[in-house]
């Protein structure tokens, strides 16, 4: 996470304001101050957990209930029109008055409102508008994400509204993001999931059982991100589909890899794949794009090679493999 020498005046204010705000010190120290944070909003979330049913759906609800977080969503304009009605016309809230504008904007994903003229006891003091038009895939991600605006941020008190983007690589969003990764698969209720999974290598059959126990909204690469993240080996996610080599004719392509998340382990064993490399076709994961069967088999990364023949250094690894639509979700573990 970036020092002050890196980020905008606007985010490093907000940032303090972040830091002060939950009470972990009086300004912005990097990486020591963000292991603080997340720490802080865990807490915060745990004095919710008497009597819940250990799921990240009943996390999210419960959350969003005592933070007065009320969750809107979107499919068609229709929506958008019942939200002004019900919003900007009937509780004059002006800052709806821009939600069909910034909804039809590319890229935005939600909309988190404070209510300006709302009661301390209303139960949606706090609105986030859910952008469901294209895709549902990030619904899941993104009510964490909102929800940990309000656990670490203090209230706006001017602006009507924060506008989430897919592309939004500000500073202040990482962290967010950072937050809700671990609040939207907290420990204490997240960890008896994935017991057998930390130790031995992971598959995508054990995966999405831990994803339709656990959190059945959630995406699959959301909770492969997070059991990678947990697993006490080293391990690493991928995406992959077909595209052309970088500034090679778009007229030939093959399969080639997105890097996901790789855990602390794989880091220090010098476990990575490279943005856009191309996954062998001796690989489990591209007899799965060929057949659509989910795979997993024993590999060598010396056979995953880049476009000018360079190899990743060399591991024995297990990597499973599943296709969802054109794309291929991948795992490997040492």
């Amino acid at each position: 996470m970036e020092s002050y020498n890196s980020i905008t005046i606007e985010s490093a204010l907000r940032l303090d304001a972040i830091v002060k705000y939950l009470g972990v010190g009086k300004h912005w120290g990097g990486q020591d101050s963000e292991k603080e944070i997340v720490q802080a909003c865990l807490e915060k979330v745990s004095g919710l957990f008497i009597g819940l049913e250990p799921t990240g759906e009943a996390l999210v609800a419960r959350t969003a209930k005592h933070y007065q977080v009320n969750f809107e969503e979107v499919r068609q304009d229709e929506d958008i029109t019942s939200l002004e009605q019900k919003y900007l016309v009937g509780k004059k809230e002006l800052g709806f008055a821009r939600l069909r504008e910034e909804i039809h904007s590319p890229n935005v994903d939600a909309l988190l409102f404070q209510r300006i003229n709302a009661n301390p006891d209303d139960p949606d003091r706090w609105v986030a508008v859910l952008n469901l038009t294209i895709t549902e895939d990030r619904a899941y991600w993104n009510r964490y994400h909102e929800l940990s605006h309000r656990l670490a941020e203090p209230p706006q008190k001017i602006l009507p509204f924060r506008r989430e983007t897919t592309d939004n690589r500000d500073v202040v969003e990482k962290l967010i993001d950072t937050i809700a990764g671990e609040v939207a698969f907290h420990p204490r209720i997240f960890s008896p999931y994935i017991e057998n999974l930390k130790t031995a290598p992971a598959t995508f059959e054990a995966i999405s059982a831990v994803r339709n126990a656990y959190s059945p909204s959630a995406s699959l690469l959301a909770v492969t991100n997070a059991i990678v993240q947990r697993m006490e080996r080293p391990a690493l996610a991928f995406v992959a589909s077909m595209k052309a080599k970088r500034n090679g004719p778009q007229h030939q392509k093959d399969l080639r890899i997105e890097p996901q998340c790789r855990n602390v382990l794989a880091q220090a064993s010098d476990l990575f794949l490279i943005p856009n490399m191309r996954v062998p076709r001796s690989s489990c994961a591209y007899h799965t794009f060929l057949t659509g069967c989910p795979m997993t088999s024993l590999e060598n990364t010396g056979d995953w090679t880049t476009s000018s023949g360079k190899a990743i250094s060399q591991h024995r690894v297990t990597v499973s493999s599943i296709k969802l639509g054109d794309r291929i979700y991948g795992i490997m573990t040492i």
